[in-house]
């Protein structure tokens, strides 16, 4: 079966360089149903899995891949970081491409604009953005004409951007949500507000029990309730199947519970995007990150 709309349900894998947890992490997605995946240029773990995948030998009209552009390769090397991530996920095309970070206008529309041409070679299906704000997706849509097709943002039960999400929803503009049980073992390290209160984990533990399933799959659920796509993530065999065993649904009042546990304000999210357009230096942009297998960790 050809996929070609991006699943409910993907394989996240930030953070998963060691080559064997992430090698059984893919196969136990694989065999469980999982047909997205989804990593990025920084996540510094492309080469591996397409050592991975190749092996699986699966037909790659059922697989859909996902990868984001590192921001240093906005200005000057978008294209090129394409053609190097392509070769290390060996594949010919990547089914969506985002944008992993919203920086400055200029560089913003040119990488952009580089996404959608090699849209036009079919080198990329789908071209989308990954932390964008409202304003920083008009703007490529005034300049280009063209809705990102998938916006990548943080979503948990404290950081939900309601906002943006009603935006990109009203636009027709996917969501996928990352971070989505952060605030439960640990605060999300860009909001130090995101923790929860001892009075909340008693409520989500409450919940957990009710529906006889973990948190994992407590709030994933809670995230496709609210119409978005998940990536959960673990290199824990069990965890990746129980958190694509999604098959319940969470009452509205318990819906409700857990969305009065948000505290995230539009200015905070205004104020992480300026965090990332001021990380990145004019020299870095002209470097770009460019390599062929793994990078350094020092870079």
């Amino acid at each position: 079966m050809s996929i070609q709309d991006l699943p409910k349900v993907g394989l996240g894998t930030w953070l998963l360089t060691d080559f064997d947890d992430l090698k059984q992490s893919i196969q136990t997605a694989w065999k469980t149903g999982y047909r997205h995946i989804d990593t990025a240029q920084v996540y510094n773990n492309e080469y591996d899995i397409g050592v991975i995948l190749k092996a699986l030998e699966i037909d790659r009209s059922e697989l859909f891949l996902t990868t984001k552009i590192a921001p240093p390769n906005y200005l000057k090397h978008t294209k090129a970081s394409v053609s190097e991530s392509l070769a290390r996920l060996q594949t010919s095309y990547v089914d969506l491409i985002l944008l992993h970070a919203e920086l400055g206008e200029t560089a913003n529309l040119a990488a952009y604009q580089a996404l959608l041409d090699l849209q036009m070679e079919g080198v990329v299906k789908h071209v989308g953005v990954s932390n964008f704000s409202i304003s920083g997706i008009q703007k490529l849509v005034e300049e280009t004409g063209v809705k990102p097709y998938c916006n990548q943002i943080v979503c948990s039960p404290t950081t939900r951007p309601l906002e943006l999400e009603a935006y990109c929803l009203e636009e027709g503009i996917l969501l996928t949500g990352y971070s989505i049980l952060k605030p439960y073992t640990t605060p999300n390290p860009f909001y130090p507000d995101s923790a929860l209160t001892s009075e909340e984990k008693v409520q989500l533990d409450d919940l957990c029990e009710k529906y006889d399933v973990n948190i994992g799959q407590l709030l994933n659920k809670w995230a496709l309730q609210h119409d978005y796509h998940v990536i959960p993530k673990s290199k824990n065999p069990k965890r990746v199947e129980e958190n694509y065993q999604l098959d319940f649904e969470i009452l509205a009042q318990d819906m409700e519970i857990i969305d009065n546990m948000n505290r995230f304000s539009s200015q905070e999210y205004q104020e992480s995007v300026k965090q990332w357009e001021n990380q990145i230096t004019e020299e870095q942009f002209e470097t770009g990150l460019l390599y062929k297998e793994h990078f350094q960790r020092d870079l």
